[in-house]
């Protein structure tokens, strides 16, 4: 999984999860509250499901993490 580089929004780091592959982006939507996800303005465009790069990087952490002690445990 390819980690995004976040978006300077308000001098705050975010990262839309448009950016994310369609199975990554419903996976955190289910993991998120509804309220951290917003929408945006960034050079006169309005850009929908933002969330802070912190979030999406301890989600990021915790899930491909997961994932890597998941598969390497079924390696033994």
């Amino acid at each position: 999984m390819t980690k995004l580089i976040p978006i300077l929004i308000e001098g705050k780091p975010v990262v839309q999860l448009a950016q994310l592959t369609i199975d990554q982006a419903n996976d955190l939507r289910s993991w998120l509250p509804i309220s951290s996800i917003r929408n945006m303005k960034h050079q006169g465009m309005e850009l929908k499901d933002c969330i802070s790069f912190e979030t999406y990087e301890y989600w990021f952490r915790s899930n491909h993490i997961q994932s890597f002690n998941y598969e390497t445990i079924l390696d033994f």
